[in-house]
């Protein structure tokens, strides 16, 4: 049954392909996911393979890094997904998950669009009760609901403000902006419960201060993060589903990352890298980087 949740990819950094997850410290997920319902942008179910591709690169120049990033770390393929029903998409992300928490193991997913999150944060919710979250993105994926039947790849973290899913005392959404302004979805995201910090002020405060926040308000947590690859400005990453201009360079979102080192960090997820928007592939190899650097995390 574990095993048909699983196909065989070309793996992540040339990792050994394994479900064998009680021996791993953490597992490479691909959530070859998103919901279509984009007019414009679509095709981020093809992420996973794209940054797995690109990784072959990324994990040869790791050989140098003064820490083997990559010990006991296996990659356990992408998940069977039905990509044209969402809830049955959801039951096998989060029954995946599953798999890989039940074993101690710390997941780190590829999507996907950022609707796959949801299903994750239930599954790292039922092990681990309501944890910190970091989410890095250029948008707060907090949107109004509809109805009670709205799921889409901006309404994850209502969703997981309404099922309790994650301890609002400490889930910040980071980089936030709009081409004009993002006023009233950062209202409403904060209506909710959330911390949300614009890229506004990620610029203003600069690194050393938002890691320290970070870290003031993470300290003693077990910490869910979530990287949005349209955190980066679309002169960096184009090929994602939302490109918003003014935000992170490669340098900036990667120092980010390597400073929430020492945190206790239980699931990792890297989203909405859609290749077919981005012919020259710097998406996928960046978002091979901030694997990289994630993997270094934990």
């Amino acid at each position: 049954m574990t095993q048909s949740l699983f196909a065989a990819p070309s793996t992540m950094f040339a990792l050994p392909f394994s479900q064998d997850f009680a021996r791993a410290r953490a597992a490479v997920l691909g959530l070859p996911f998103d919901c279509g319902l984009s007019s414009t942008r679509f095709g981020s179910r093809l992420g996973p393979n794209a940054i797995r591709h690109a990784s072959i690169l990324t994990g040869e120049l790791m050989q140098d890094a003064d820490i083997d990033a990559l010990d006991r770390v296996v990659d356990g393929g992408n998940v069977v997904i039905a990509s044209g029903d969402i809830h049955a998409a959801f039951d096998a992300i989060e029954r995946a998950m599953a798999v890989v928490l039940d074993a101690g193991c710390v997941p780190l997913t590829l999507g996907g669009d950022g609707s796959v999150s949801l299903p994750q944060m239930r599954a790292v919710h039922k092990a681990h009760g309501p944890v910190a979250v970091l989410h890095f993105d250029a948008h707060t994926d907090s949107a109004k609901l509809a109805s009670n039947d709205h799921y889409d790849n901006a309404t994850q973290f209502t969703h997981a403000a309404h099922e309790a899913l994650v301890d609002l005392t400490c889930a910040i959404h980071i980089g936030t902006r709009a081409p004009v302004n993002a006023v009233n979805d950062i209202a409403y995201t904060r209506s909710l419960g959330y911390e949300v910090i614009p890229y506004d002020v990620v610029r203003d405060w600069g690194e050393t201060k938002l890691i320290a926040h970070m870290h003031e308000r993470m300290r003693r947590k077990k910490i869910y993060v979530c990287f949005d690859m349209d955190f980066f400005d679309p002169s960096v990453a184009p090929g994602v589903q939302t490109p918003t201009p003014g935000g992170a360079l490669a340098a900036e979102g990667l120092a980010l990352i390597r400073g929430l080192k020492g945190l206790d960090i239980v699931a990792l997820d890297i989203n909405t890298v859609t290749p077919l928007h981005d012919p020259a592939g710097v998406t996928a190899t960046l978002a091979a980087s901030v694997a990289a650097e994630m993997l270094a995390l934990v």
